[in-house]
């Protein structure tokens, strides 16, 4: 495959780092903080600061849209962790962020 394919095949799909992730997370904290988030979602505008802040350091073309995803995605993933953490039997290691149990319990739990 040439690299005029190789590019061609890339398409558009935008992959996160934890770097990106923890900066998207801290700039709608702020956002949110300064009332950028009147109702369940954010303002347009504070997704575009995303997008600026996080091309711009990264050194990518970062959209509206991929800051979008990515949320869903963060609280999708956040829902099912907190999901397992208010199980009984499952706890939370804050050292480490993630969730512990024991043998036995995960073993029921994956019997369900």
């Amino acid at each position: 495959m040439s690299s005029t394919q190789n590019e061609k095949c890339k398409g558009k799909h935008f992959t996160w780092s934890k770097p990106m992730s923890h900066m998207l997370l801290e700039i709608l904290a702020e956002e949110a903080l300064k009332g950028s988030k009147p109702s369940s979602t954010f303002k347009a505008e504070s997704f575009v600061k995303v997008t600026t802040k996080i091309s711009q350091k990264f050194n990518v073309q970062c959209k509206p849209k991929h800051v979008d995803n990515h949320l869903k995605t963060v609280k999708k993933e956040w829902g099912i962790i907190t999901k397992f953490k208010n199980k009984s039997g499952f706890g939370w290691d804050d050292c480490l962020k993630m969730i512990t149990v024991s043998k036995d319990v995960y073993d029921e739990e994956v019997k369900v």
